[in-house]
């Protein structure tokens, strides 16, 4: 009982402690200017927002990599530059600290330092030289540079990091390569610089590691290396998610170990997969309600995982449903070509949007649709094709929350034994039961001309059914099998068959549109023409390095 209490009041005073430090240093924005001189050093300018009510002084860390030195540091507040102390004592008092600032030589490189000076919000601006960041190497000159440090004892909200050459040429894809690493976020080419920001909160583990690819001739370092660029980057790649190029060599080995991986793993993984869930169908009972609570997107993510749907399959679902609900109308014009021949083409009237009340991610589509739409409200495959490439972030951002969504209700109710769901291995018994009631659902629609009692449950009308044959790529039979139960309303049935042909045709515009150009753009981001960044990776870099903030 004793280590209990003991160890329980440890946790609280380390809850507390870690409140308190929250309380007390707060950097909500950090701005980063780097201007690369022809020598290949940088003058390094941060601007800080900094709100911080304990300590005595702010230190930076910068390892040197034994070959980085840094000159003229120089710290101003809004009021008065620092007077610039050469030999800083790190126990020295507040008072003894205040207005002034100085570096400190240590085993990896240099702390920056300087004194808190008054506490309350303040905007602190630190000015440095780094000699020797660009390097020369054999193939291109560059570097691989950490700017903002992980396991600082504060956590800045936003950075914001721009990049570019003191002369003023332009740095563009056409001289320059770019990635980043350590946070979530973007970099990008912009008016002639780099600039590189968050989307998310910094956190203790994340950072601000830039790598940076100048063709010769941009700058002129003074370093120069006995080794080539691609070295580098391929030793920042390690990690990250950014595709490496690692040599013929390595593609060799990669197209070995992929062959034997198919030959030995590859077809014995997918075979026993599929005889599980065969097994699951097989033992699956007569599902009629709509499956997982009648959440469409849980439903999306079990089907997706289970190889029951492919990815993107919610879209032309969701599509599907918002013309049963009246929101979208399909017109069908017709038109004579050259030679005479009559050529069908079906588009969409944007009619209403969804209820307020309804599904969230049913309105979520319907203003992708929307935004896509001409002044006209006729939705065209041409001009949706054409913003599905080029807004292809929306949609992916509609998919990933989805999935997203559907991942989360499957957690609330306890369907995953960890994390993530790739494979039926990964759920638990409610898990099983939850795919129970989707394999079972389908099992009931391909049946459905089979089964003896074929009253449709009063709560499910076999539009509803549609909706989840198309989610599962069932659409077609499932018509085929309500045309013959349903005589009588076969024009209807028809009309809805038509429908969920038009949807999934949709879907795949939509989705393959958005593939296309995101292959695009991950191709470009790995051969370094800036995008997201990745939150991992960038092993390899000088300057910057881990702790500091407020002591």
């Amino acid at each position: 009982m004793k280590k209990a209490v003991a160890l329980l009041l440890a946790l609280l005073l380390t809850v507390t402690l870690t409140s308190s430090a929250l309380a007390h240093y707060r950097v909500p924005e950090i701005q980063v200017d780097v201007a690369l001189r022809s020598d290949g050093s940088a003058y390094i300018t941060q601007i800080w927002d900094a709100d911080i009510n304990e300590g005595t002084e702010i230190y930076l860390p910068i390892r040197s990599s034994g070959y980085l030195t840094i000159t003229d540091f120089s710290v101003a507040d809004e009021n008065r530059k620092y007077e610039y102390t050469k030999e800083w004592d790190i126990d020295a008092s507040f008072a003894e600290k205040a207005y002034r600032c100085g570096l400190v030589e240590t085993d990896e490189g240099y702390e920056l330092c300087w004194g808190i000076s008054e506490y309350g919000e303040q905007r602190y601006t630190i000015e440095y030289v780094v000699h020797d960041i660009v390097g020369a190497y054999s193939d291109s000159d560059g570097f691989n540079f950490r700017f903002i440090n992980d396991k600082l004892n504060f956590t800045p909200t936003d950075v914001m990091l721009g990049i570019y050459l003191e002369d003023g040429t332009p740095l563009t894809d056409n001289n320059c390569n770019i990635w980043a690493f350590g946070y979530e976020g973007q970099v990008r080419f912009r008016d002639g610089m780099i600039l590189a920001w968050t989307e998310r909160p910094i956190r203790k583990s994340n950072h601000m590691t830039i790598m940076v690819e100048l063709d010769k001739g941009v700058v002129s370092p003074l370093r120069a290396e006995n080794t080539s660029f691609e070295a580098v980057r391929e030793q920042a790649f390690k990690g990250s998610d950014y595709a490496a190029d690692q040599g013929i060599m390595s593609v060799i080995f990669g197209i070995i170990t992929i062959v034997s991986l198919l030959a030995i793993c590859g077809v014995v993984s997918v075979r026993l997969k599929k005889h599980k869930i065969k097994k699951l169908m097989n033992a699956a009972e007569y599902f009629r309600d709509l499956p997982n609570g009648g959440d469409l997107n849980a439903t999306y993510v079990l089907s997706n995982a289970t190889e029951q749907c492919e990815e993107g399959a919610i879209i032309g679902t969701r599509i599907l449903k918002l013309i049963n609900m009246g929101c979208l109308e399909p017109e069908t014009t017709e038109s004579v070509g050259s030679m005479g021949k009559t050529k069908e083409k079906v588009n969409m009237r944007l009619v209403r949007q969804p209820h307020k009340d309804g599904d969230e991610y049913d309105q979520q589509l319907y203003t992708i649709l929307e935004s896509s739409v001409g002044s006209d409200g006729i939705l065209q495959p041409g001009e949706l094709e054409k913003f599905c490439e080029d807004e292809w972030m929306t949609l992916r951002s509609f998919l990933d929350k989805s999935t997203s969504a559907g991942h989360s209700w499957l957690v609330k109710h306890n369907c995953l034994k960890g994390a993530k769901l790739k494979s039926v291995k990964n759920l638990t018994g409610e898990g099983l039961r939850q795919l129970a009631e989707v394999l079972g659902l389908k099992k009931f629609l391909l049946d459905f001309s089979l089964i003896a009692e074929r009253g449709v449950k009063e709560t499910v009308i076999w539009q509803d059914y549609l909706v989840y044959a198309t989610l599962l790529g069932i659409a077609d039979k499932v018509g085929e099998q309500m045309r013959q139960v349903y005589p009588q309303q076969v024009p209807e049935i028809e009309r809805y068959q038509d429908y969920a042909y038009r949807a999934y045709s949709y879907n795949t515009i939509m989705y393959s549109a958005m593939r296309r150009r995101q292959r695009q753009y991950e191709a470009a981001r790995s051969a370094g023409r800036g995008g997201h960044s990745s939150r991992r990776g960038g092993g390899g870099f000088s300057g910057g390095g881990s702790g500091g903030g407020v002591r």
